[in-house]
């Protein structure tokens, strides 16, 4: 690096003119400078890559024990029959979704709602409207052909305050029960 370094101080303090020596001892030093750069940002690369991979680990773990904990909670709430609960560090609600309408024969479908109302029209077709589908399936009790009613899953959601002495900045995490609601949707 002595050689670079006399090179940029002789040419700062003398404005040399270049000659073809001179030029070419300039393309050396700059190609010595641009592997010294490629050097510099592939250690910053390798740097970045460990912290990357750290940081990944670190969350992974964290997220492991939040779900595991989350998973507590919400084994907690069901058990208690209550609905929403408030307390010092948070809330915990369980709420009952809505139940999902799936198509499972158009034709048959087709024949059954055109004289009900269940379909909107699209010029040059016709499609399920599922909303007006699932208030039918409410206000009759009735399932229409080629229709599948998968009843709504009770979905477990908590609110935690963040920060120190009670901050107002909140978070707000939903998690669906997949334990025991698979059975749910299965009747």
């Amino acid at each position: 690096m002595n050689f670079i370094d006399e090179l940029l101080a002789d040419q700062e303090q003398k404005e040399l003119a270049l000659n073809k020596l001179r030029a070419d001892q300039v393309l050396m030093a700059v190609s010595v400078l641009e592997r010294h750069a490629d050097e510099v940002n592939k250690l910053a690369d390798d740097e970045i890559k460990i912290i990357e991979e750290y940081r990944q680990s670190e969350l992974q773990k964290i997220e492991k024990k939040a779900s595991w904990l989350v998973a507590s909670l919400e084994a907690f709430m069901r058990s208690s029959n209550e609905k929403t609960m408030n307390l010092p560090h948070g809330t915990m609600k369980l709420r009952m979704g809505r139940d999902k309408i799936v198509i499972l024969d158009q034709k048959q479908f087709t024949q059954y709602a055109a004289s009900r109302g269940l379909l909107r029209s699209i010029p040059e077709s016709f499609e399920p409207d599922l909303a007006k589908i699932h208030d039918y399936i409410q206000r009759t009790r009735t399932v229409p052909d080629g229709v599948q009613r998968i009843p709504a899953k009770t979905k477990f959601s908590y609110t935690t305050l963040k920060g120190q002495n009670g901050d107002a900045e909140q978070s707000e995490v939903r998690a669906e029960a997949e334990r025991g609601s698979q059975a749910e949707a299965e009747v």
